[in-house]
């Protein structure tokens, strides 16, 4: 199983144990701490784009284990965080960090704030790898082993593009290796989608020359309010063809060429195997 799958299943699993255990998750260190997380988890790649805001908002305020809180209080606590983010991203992590971190005397409630960390990021099918590595921080504040839920090792391991020619030989013959080629995955899911509105290639040609461009910087280019153009930004970054990198206030983004080339790899692969979608007999 795919390690992305396997964090899927065990983020679904996560959830289940927290509805469980609602009832024990009360106190206010637990409330403060899991806005906390669930603010960086919205933050994590030092871009905060009022979808992903708004999205995570949503979660927060659908959230079964959650729902003895006051929902305004919630998000008062969410927004205070995302706004400390915005502010200085450095000095905002320190501080979610180190809220998270009062939650560590009561090992349960240390537990459930990475778990719902972990829930928070697999909610859009695509717990990148800014997202990780602020979970795991968490889990260095709460002196939780990140290899206890998996964060240890990258989600997406990079795979050399084979032709279908190429691949071993199988029991069958041809048609057996046709059907055990490669399957899309769920970063490829995500890649497609991201290149699925012409508004998005337009924005992406932006930097098929190598420039870093900020979010103002791309909007005035392409006409669209700066708004508009951030989440459109925030889509291209999840499916893989954007990087993003902060300098003091100013998010910059760049064509992520490693990530590109190893995602029109699948697809090659795929697209060369037509015969690995149909059902086996």
């Amino acid at each position: 199983m795919a390690l992305w799958d396997r964090l899927r299943e065990t983020a679904q699993t996560m959830q289940a144990q927290l509805t469980a255990k609602k009832h024990e998750l009360q106190s206010g260190a637990f409330r403060d701490a899991s806005m906390a997380m669930c603010a960086l988890v919205a933050a994590a790649d030092g871009t905060i784009d009022p979808s992903e805001r708004r999205r995570v908002a949503q979660l927060v305020a659908t959230n079964d284990v959650l729902h003895h809180f006051p929902p305004d209080a919630l998000h008062r606590r969410f927004e205070e965080h995302l706004d400390q983010l915005t502010a200085d991203f450095t000095l905002g992590k320190v501080s979610a960090l180190q809220e998270i971190g009062k939650a560590k005397r009561k090992p349960a409630e240390a537990r459930a704030v990475i778990q719902i960390g972990i829930v928070i990021g697999c909610a859009d099918g695509h717990f990148d790898d800014s997202e990780r590595a602020v979970v795991r921080e968490a889990c260095s504040a709460l002196d939780i082993p990140p290899a206890e839920f998996d964060l240890h090792r990258p989600l997406r391991v990079p795979r050399p593009y084979r032709a279908v020619d190429e691949l071993p030989a199988a029991p069958g013959g041809e048609e057996a290796a046709h059907r055990e080629a490669v399957l899309p995955d769920d970063d490829l899911q995500v890649f497609l989608k991201a290149l699925a509105s012409s508004t998005r290639q337009k924005l992406f040609a932006h930097f098929a020359d190598g420039e870093e461009l900020t979010v103002g910087e791309v909007a005035e280019r392409a006409g669209l309010g700066p708004s508009t153009t951030s989440e459109h930004l925030a889509v291209l970054r999840r499916g893989g063809l954007l990087q993003s990198t902060r300098s003091g206030k100013l998010v910059r983004y760049r064509a992520d060429k490693e990530g590109i080339a190893e995602l029109l790899g699948q697809l090659h692969s795929y697209l060369r195997s037509p015969s690995g979608v149909r059902d086996t007999p």
